[in-house]
């Protein structure tokens, strides 16, 4: 029974240095309480990866005036048409803008929704912008929702 013991103890210990060395799956210790910190992206970093998308958060901290300005600081690229063909070199001579579902017509129309009243801007593919409002949205099309 002795010799039973220190058999157990060998395996015990065995086991609770592998347990340390794979980590105890404890995750990290910060000391206070021992909670991890909250390490979720904020809304506006998340956005900033998004090349189609621009949220609120991110208009507010960019200095612009309207949303034409926010896009033109933010995402250029959603002025400029992604297709291979069309006369304009730019695209945004055809590109449509929407608010709150409305058609406005062309980008400087965005020149009238103040960028503190903008909750997010997303720019649709001229095939999405073509499914969901109709045909004439060669360049796609940019939405704007306000607050």
């Amino acid at each position: 029974s002795e010799e039973f013991m220190r058999r157990n103890d060998i395996g015990v210990l065995s086991g609770l240095m592998v347990l340390i060395a794979c980590g105890g799956g404890a995750g990290p210790r910060t000391g206070v309480g021992d909670v991890a910190p909250n390490t979720a992206p904020k809304p506006a970093e998340r956005a900033r990866g998004n090349a189609s998308l621009i949220l609120g958060a991110e208009v507010a901290t960019s200095g612009a005036s309207d949303a034409l300005q926010a896009i033109r600081i933010l995402r250029p690229s959603m002025l400029r048409g992604r297709t291979g063909s069309g006369n304009d070199q730019s695209g945004t001579a055809d590109m449509v803008v929407y608010v709150d579902g409305v058609r406005l017509g062309g980008p400087q129309q965005l020149v009238s929704v103040a960028a503190m009243n903008v909750k997010e801007i997303r720019w649709l593919s001229a095939s999405d912008a073509t499914t969901r409002f109709g045909t004439g949205h060669p360049f796609g099309a940019i939405l704007v929702q306000t607050k």
